[in-house]
């Protein structure tokens, strides 16, 4: 009798953000333990190496739990890809060496970026970077993909990769309901309201619904103990983030946008200052918002660059000091899952155990949020089971909230247009339309700058 084999692929694996974490996590589910295959994909063998060792230790370490679990490695993507039931993505194409031209380029023209991996000239060229590693991933996943061919499952794509909902709103273009986008600012967010109200995790509950790096806390709620009703937790938020310092220093412009909107939203004072016309385009702004030294909230231009740099190497050496230990346990010495939706997914599909989240997909017909653009990519509740993925829908942004995200939607409407057609004057516009590039430059700098950052990462782009 011949085994089914469940085979989980892992692309970009040397990650060492998402590589050990939802790889170990799914290493918890007793469920994924079962006659699993798993299959390590990157294009740095060093990287690749090092995180193939180290999750072969933990398997090897902790033989009585994971007896039936084999791991793999591979520098052929297709060879990764091929009968896989399950591919993660944490690529990132062409690191430090590109990356500093997308901060680099904007700031002689004026448009400063704390993290530049979402929107604006920066998120918009790491989106072109992707899409070549994207199509001959959708390529493989249609040729050699597990069931491929045939009736019933097909493989799912669970994307990590930033920009998310530019990167997941392609996939599932070129290869319809392929793709499920993931990201932990809902989950983060939730926990940091919820240590705030001050209760444990089953007394909190929320809706949070929008697009990727700009959902919006709809609804959020809170009870004393399970015997009690619930109330809403909003009016407590808003005190403790306000008048605690342990909370107010990391959101002052996060408030600032509660307080103009009347919603809590999911990324940090970073991310959610380069999605708005309103902050970055004046230095005093950028003083008075600013947190406390720290790449979420500082608001510095290059933040996350300079923390690139800063772990370059370092990383390396910590997983290389790992491996000096004589056991490594599963999880750090608590059998569980992290936060990260990935493992989750795929244990309720394998399981049959609903499990709720929060995915970005593709808003067709309109019927998931009802006011945002039918086609474009939102990020709702959805819940996963033996019967795929199962968005919900019927939500109605409020009407600030729903312009805000229609700002960004067309950015990135714009660039993933661009980006099917090979339109470079789709891929000038979708900057033209970033609200933050938008408060500081003419049209023509603009086309100017679009121009400088093609020919200088004219490398990493080839398709163009």
């Amino acid at each position: 009798m011949v085994l089914k084999i469940l085979k989980i692929s892992m692309i970009g694996a040397g990650s060492f953000v998402f590589g050990e974490t939802v790889i170990t996590d799914i290493l918890t589910f007793p469920a994924l333990r079962k006659d699993t295959l798993i299959c390590l994909e990157d294009i740095d063998p060093e990287r690749l190496d090092i995180m193939f060792r180290y999750i072969k230790k933990i398997i090897e370490d902790n033989p009585q739990e994971l007896k039936d679990v084999k791991i793999e490695k591979t520098l052929n993507q297709k060879k990764a890809i091929e009968d896989a039931k399950y591919i993660v993505n944490a690529i990132q194409v062409g690191w430090l060496d590109v990356m500093k031209y997308d901060f680099e380029i904007p700031l002689k023209y004026g448009v400063t970026q704390c993290v530049g991996d979402t929107l604006g000239p920066g998120g918009v060229f790491r989106f072109l970077r992707t899409v070549p590693a994207l199509n001959s991933i959708m390529e493989d996943i249609q040729n050699v993909g597990y069931n491929t061919g045939k009736n019933g499952d097909t493989p799912l794509f669970l994307n990590y990769t930033n920009p998310m909902a530019m990167n997941t709103w392609y996939c599932n273009t070129l290869l319809p309901d392929s793709t499920i986008g993931l990201c932990h600012g809902v989950q983060g967010t939730a926990d940091m309201l919820r240590r705030a109200v001050g209760i444990n995790w089953e007394d909190f509950s929320f809706l949070c619904a929008g697009i990727n790096h700009m959902a919006w806390f709809l609804e959020t709620w809170y009870r004393k103990d399970q015997n009690s009703s619930w109330e809403d937790a909003y009016p407590r938020i808003k005190k403790e983030l306000t008048e605690n310092p342990k909370f107010y220093d990391f959101v002052k412009l996060r408030l600032d946008m509660m307080n103009a909107c009347g919603y809590f939203m999911t990324e940090s004072s970073g991310h959610l200052s380069e999605y708005l016309p309103y902050y970055r385009k004046r230095k005093d702004l950028l003083e008075k918002y600013k947190g406390i030294s720290s790449f979420y909230s500082d608001l510095k231009h290059g933040s996350y660059f300079d923390l690139c740099v800063q772990l370059e190497g370092q990383t390396e050496k910590r997983y290389k000091r790992r491996l000096d230990k004589p056991k490594l346990d599963i999880k750090k010495g608590e059998n569980k899952p992290s936060t990260e939706y990935g493992s989750h997914i795929i244990n309720a599909i394998e399981t049959n155990q609903p499990f709720r989240f929060n995915g970005n997909v593709i808003n067709k017909e309109g019927s998931l949020i009802t006011n945002l653009p039918k086609g474009c990519c939102v990020e709702v509740p959805v819940f996963a089971d033996s019967h795929g993925l199962h968005p919900q829908g019927g939500i109605e942004l409020p009407t600030i909230c729903q312009a805000l995200c229609l700002s960004n939607i067309m950015v990135q409407k714009a660039a993933v247009e661009g980006a099917l057609e090979l339109n470079k004057e789709k891929i000038y516009h979708a900057v033209l339309l970033d609200p933050n590039t938008a408060s500081v430059c003419s049209p023509q700098e603009i086309r100017d700058m679009v121009d400088e950052m093609f020919e200088k990462e004219a490398k990493w782009i080839p398709q163009f």
